[in-house]
């Protein structure tokens, strides 16, 4: 789940995450798009996506290259094991574990690699769209509610509406809980 949103009243998925970039002294929110995020930055909530760094996320996909290579490999060595036992039923019975376990192991290590480097090939895009845009990136996941405080506060940078601000708990204009006082309120 993104920073400060989860699926929208309508169970779309929102047009922006919010969160706080880079690492001057002056707290700026920026409004990222899906495409944006990558991998994105700490939870509102208090979990810390600080250690999901594209050089760590790439250094455990070379690190789980070796096995995702190797354990295929396993599976044709238990199966010329469950050969070459054929008579001895004990052999056949232990060779059909290892032909289980390299399996299991097979999905395990190589899927876990390939959802590796597809999550450090989406950081790749993500980087550069938000290089075309001139944004940082995100390292404090906020809140709706934060975000349009900080966009109300600093009008012109982003339309201050349901759309934009799906789970924001104060009510709009034109909504029926709006009443002109909550324009003012921090």
């Amino acid at each position: 789940m993104m920073a400060g949103t989860g699926n929208t009243r309508d169970g779309q998925v929102p047009k922006y995450f919010y969160a706080t970039g880079g690492w001057g002294r002056e707290t700026v929110i920026y409004a990222y798009t899906h495409e944006e995020w990558g991998l994105g930055g700490s939870l509102p909530s208090g979990g810390n996506y600080q250690a999901r760094t594209f050089t760590g996320l790439a250094i455990v996909a070379l690190i789980a290259t070796i096995p995702a290579f190797l354990a295929p490999l396993f599976i044709l060595v238990s199966i010329y094991a469950i050969i070459t036992s054929f008579p001895d039923l004990g052999h056949m019975g232990m060779g059909l574990i290892w032909f289980l376990m390299s399996i299991v192991c097979t999905a395990l290590f190589t899927g876990g690699w390939l959802l590796s480097l597809h999550t450090l090939r989406g950081e790749l895009k993500a980087r550069k769209r938000r290089k075309d845009r001139g944004l940082p990136k995100p390292t404090h996941g906020v809140t709706d509610d934060q975000a349009r405080r900080w966009f109300e506060e600093h009008p012109g940078t982003l339309e201050i509406s349901r759309e934009n601000f799906p789970l924001s708990t104060r009510p709009f204009p034109g909504e029926p809980d709006y009443l002109p006082r909550h324009e003012k309120r921090a």
